[in-house]
């Protein structure tokens, strides 16, 4: 690429995504709003600067467009099998069930928002813990806003290994390791993931109540991270696709385990500022609540169950049947991942693009490609298959009115609509940026100005890519092999620059525009992204910053 690196054309680089964040976050825009905005900027940046053809612009909004797609099916899969525990009346079971297990009010949040998030995360990824676990959140009275907040922090530390290690794989894949290095590159990241972990989970119990909630909830925290980050620790020198899975699995039982101290065993009030004022006041005087007028999804734990008792007796459904479909979907996605014949047979089906070798005017090359989809084995499928099994549960329970079929349609349409405006937008934007080579000018330009101290910024980088691209997995492949030259170039050590690269993506999760959306669609605030990444992204500068400082150490 013949392009100098100069204040002004990594300047020009970045403006897409200047204009992302100051519509997002100063101008309180949504996702669906400032997506097309920075996407038509990013257009004009790689057709007028970087000198990208109209057929180079073309591929890449292709690519980026069929990219969308497949993420798109798991946000309307979520989106449906939300509205489907919502009709059938599934949420408040749920509620009741955490609540009498985990009376208490920070073990239940914890429960949803990080061991449940996590383990989500292992199973299945592509945002899926997000669409899912802020709506749990919001039944059990917390904030929207929160809701969708504290799960994007809760599961970012097993976007690595989870999902089947799907991320790290492709790492692997993009950088070429050889054994050696490999094993090496996993143990730095999972040392960094453990870090990422233990500030997760402070950070969770920060939001809860700052200093008294991580008083309060440092020995879950502690516990919690021995087993997953811990766990995760160990398996990076042992098995791959299994690593965060396993630990997130462990965990997840462990928090009842946990939750049952005498520190947590005795119900207590929700008093904390990320409860709804109706959770609140039902948890502090359950006896003041009329049953016929508030919501079920906001009242607390204790007594405020039995005073919602008659309503669900008449329903009928206990925790178990109300967790059918997520029951559903962790059956599904085992039996078809973790079997290998079957896994392999379902996989033989996909289907794709074929893209071919694009070159700029300015000489910046990306090789040809192909992008498959198989259908069968997409966590889309897992999803829409687990919606139908719950509905009909749900409907012969006989929980889903007269009508529910086409309420749940609608519903899912309309929440659909803005989703997809802005996961096209951020994606297509992205693949423009990338393959005009402006993502190359701005790693490029971090890296010349930092010299050896670039593996402070390395985890930084990782965390841009996964903005980007709503992916750590994409991340990997976007930033990989230049963080692998760079760390050539500047002597530091290759290993803990590419553990730092994934660790970094990792985190990026809990600012990716397309989770935040997931999130704030399903909590039912779409529109609010910006408020939500104005929580997350000094969080993730903290974690970034920390990762970055052990990098230094290192490396």
């Amino acid at each position: 690429m013949t392009i100098d690196i100069t204040w002004v054309s990594w300047g020009l680089a970045f403006l897409p995504l200047a204009i992302l964040l100051l519509l997002m976050l100063g101008a309180n825009w949504g996702a669906a709003e400032a997506g097309p905005v920075s996407w038509i900027v990013a257009l004009a940046m790689a057709f007028f600067y970087f000198g990208a053809p109209l057929d180079v612009i073309g591929y890449e909004n292709a690519k980026g467009i069929w990219s969308a797609l497949t993420v798109l099916y798991v946000v309307w899969a979520s989106i449906l099998i939300y509205e489907v525990s919502h009709e059938g009346q599934a949420f408040e079971p749920l509620r009741r069930g955490i609540t009498r297990m985990l009376p208490d009010p920070l073990m239940q949040v914890m429960a949803f928002g990080w061991a449940f998030a996590s383990f989500l995360q292992g199973v299945t990824g592509f945002g899926v813990p997000i669409a899912v676990c802020a709506p749990l959140l919001v039944g059990i009275g917390v904030r929207p806003l929160y809701a969708v907040t504290i799960p994007l922090i809760g599961h970012a530390w097993n976007n690595t290994f989870g999902t089947l290690s799907v991320a790290w794989l492709g790492l692997k894949e993009v950088t070429g390791m050889d054994v050696v290095t490999a094993a090496q590159t996993a143990l730095y990241a999972a040392s960094f993931i453990w870090v990422l972990n233990i500030f997760g989970g402070l950070l969770v119990c920060w939001l809860y109540d700052r200093w008294t909630g991580i008083r309060k909830g440092l020995p879950v925290v502690i516990v919690m991270s021995l087993i997953q980050g811990g766990l995760t620790l160990g398996l990076s020198q042992w098995n791959d696709t299994l690593n965060g899975f396993i630990a997130s699995s462990v965990a997840f039982v462990a928090i009842f385990v946990v939750g049952r101290m005498k520190l947590y065993r005795d119900p207590k009030p929700a008093t904390s500022h990320i409860f709804t004022e109706e959770r609140r006041q039902a948890d502090v005087a359950p006896e003041e609540i009329d049953t016929g007028a508030a919501p079920a999804a906001v009242l607390g734990s204790g007594g405020a169950a039995v005073a919602v008792e008659s309503r669900q007796e008449a329903g009928g459904m206990s925790l178990q049947q109300a967790f059918i479909p997520y029951f559903a979907l962790l059956i599904i996605t085992f039996g078809v991942l973790l079997i290998p014949p079957v896994k392999s047979a379902l996989g033989a089906w996909s289907f794709g693009l074929s893209f071919p070798q694009t070159v700029t005017e300015l000489g910046f090359i990306r090789p040809e490609s192909a992008v498959r989809f198989s259908p069968l084995t997409h966590a889309g499928t897992f999803l829409l298959l687990s919606a139908v099994i719950g509905y009909l549960a749900f409907n012969s329970f006989g929980t889903i009115s007269k009508g529910g079929l086409g309420r749940i349609v609608s519903r899912t349409v309309d929440k659909s609509i803005p989703s997809t405006i802005a996961v096209v937008a951020l994606i297509a934007m992205s693949n423009v940026m990338a393959g005009s080579g402006a993502v190359n000018v701005l790693a490029q330009g971090v890296a010349a100005a930092t010299g050896q101290g670039y593996g402070f910024l390395a985890p930084m980088v990782g965390g841009l890519g996964s903005f980007m691209t709503t992916s750590n997995l994409a991340s990997n492949l976007l930033f990989g092999t230049f963080q692998q030259s760079t760390a050539q170039v500047t002597g530091l050590y290759g290993p803990a620059i590419l553990g730092a690269q994934t660790a970094g993506s990792a985190a990026g999760n809990m600012i990716a525009p397309g989770n935040v959306l997931l999130g704030t669609t399903t909590a039912g605030i779409l529109g609010r992204e910006g408020e939500v990444l104005k929580i997350t992204i000094p969080l993730f500068a903290i974690v970034a910053v920390i990762i970055g400082a052990c990098v230094v150490l290192v490396a």
